[in-house]
């Protein structure tokens, strides 16, 4: 690492420090029996993807927002893997909530930013096959921690992830009405109010289930 290091101060590509971290710490990660080290390598992993897709891979316009497809599958990929092995085989050193949200932010992140990107701007087939991904992938989390493994924490992201698409959409649709500007905020600010008032309630509801079924 430290003759990589050198190599790197040269004027190397960003992406390839932290391929090399990425694969050199990947067995001792393995083996660590350690939540915090796999949310290090985690955190490595997604930066070499990113950096190496606008350094290296060099995508078309059409094909720039594909990269949020791979970091799904990453990401979701892990937040399985992590629910399986602290559910099935109940590893204690992984049955850690802060992990869970972890990746669970991680994962929405991921798939509302394509979404969001599509509103503003529905130009490139790669956005709309990773907003597809994205809409599913909110379905199946939504699915999972609201009855399969009921976590308010996690349902509450989910809803601010679902917000946000919703606040994107409906500043499009106010944007695009011939109204003055004072009545376009306007109506933003009471959309907003609204939508975050609806999901206030929302999980409220169904944090009194949650707690009365347990």
């Amino acid at each position: 690492m430290a003759v990589f290091g050198q190599i790197y101060q040269t004027g190397a590509d960003a992406y390839q420090l932290f391929m090399v971290w990425s694969l050199l710490i990947f067995g001792w990660t393995l083996i660590s029996k350690f939540s915090a080290q796999w949310a290090l390598w985690l955190v490595v992993t997604n930066l070499f993807l990113t950096l190496w897709w606008e350094q290296s891979a060099l995508p078309s316009r059409s094909m720039v927002h594909m990269i949020f497809t791979y970091l799904i599958l990453l990401n979701g990929l892990m937040l399985v893997l992590y629910e399986y092995f602290a559910e099935k085989i109940s590893y204690e050193w992984l049955n850690v909530r802060w992990l869970r949200i972890l990746l669970t932010i991680t994962v929405l992140n991921m798939m509302a930013r394509p979404i969001c990107i599509l509103i503003v701007d529905s130009e490139g087939c790669s956005t709309l096959i990773s907003s597809a991904i994205g809409a599913i992938g909110h379905v199946l989390i939504y699915l999972y921690y609201r009855y399969k493994r009921p976590d308010i924490l996690s349902l509450a992201f989910w809803v601010l992830s679902i917000c946000i698409i919703v606040e994107f959409l409906i500043a499009k649709v106010i944007l695009e009405l011939d109204i003055k500007l004072s009545i376009q905020c306007l109506l933003g600010g009471i959309m907003t109010l609204c939508v975050f008032s609806f999901a206030v309630i929302y999980l409220r509801k169904v944090s009194k289930q949650i707690q009365g079924n347990k």
